[in-house]
């Protein structure tokens, strides 16, 4: 019950905070990257979209390397009950259950970036105080290919043997 009504509160404020700004659900696609280097919070998202749903897999700060938060799956929003959520996607809400505290991601695209907002709800009775905080992402500037590559050709094909004239009144003799 105390997970429903948390997640219930952080739907509302999702709603809240919606602008009138849509997006294509595409455009969450991909890896980002946190803008702030020494962020002690979320460092990397992974979104991945299919048709009109999202999966959110998000990694966070931790000493040597990243902590894997894994992969679930996100609720889309757009901006009434009869939205088309691959063309007017206005955000996603990712939920993490740690087991000791549920953690919801709200995350919406600004211009070319992610806004992201963090609340954390500690559940384990540790009389830790809830926190929330922002993020930006960028989108990871790694380059990758899917799909097949088209064959390239050039666009003028020389015999192996033939020789080519030179300018600048230099002979082949």
């Amino acid at each position: 019950m105390k997970h429903l009504l948390l997640v219930a509160t952080a739907s509302l404020l999702l709603l809240m905070s919606l602008s009138t700004c849509t997006a294509s659900l595409a455009q969450f696609s991909g890896d980002w990257t946190n803008v702030d280097t020494n962020t002690g919070g979320i460092t990397k998202l992974n979104i991945a979209v299919s048709g009109n749903t999202a999966g959110v897999h998000a990694w966070g700060k931790c000493h040597p390397t990243d902590c894997d938060w894994g992969a679930t799956n996100a609720f889309v929003f757009g901006p009434d009950v009869s939205s088309n959520l691959v063309s007017q996607a206005q955000a996603l809400m990712a939920v993490y259950d740690s087991g000791f505290s549920v953690t919801t991601l709200f995350i919406k695209i600004q211009g070319n970036r992610l806004a992201v907002q963090s609340f954390t709800a500690f559940t384990d009775n540790s009389q830790r105080t809830n926190y929330a905080s922002s993020y930006v992402f960028q989108k990871s500037s790694s380059i990758t290919a899917t799909g097949i590559i088209a064959e390239v050709k050039p666009l003028r094909q020389f015999a192996r043997m033939e020789i080519l004239p030179l300018r600048s009144g230099i002979s082949n003799d």
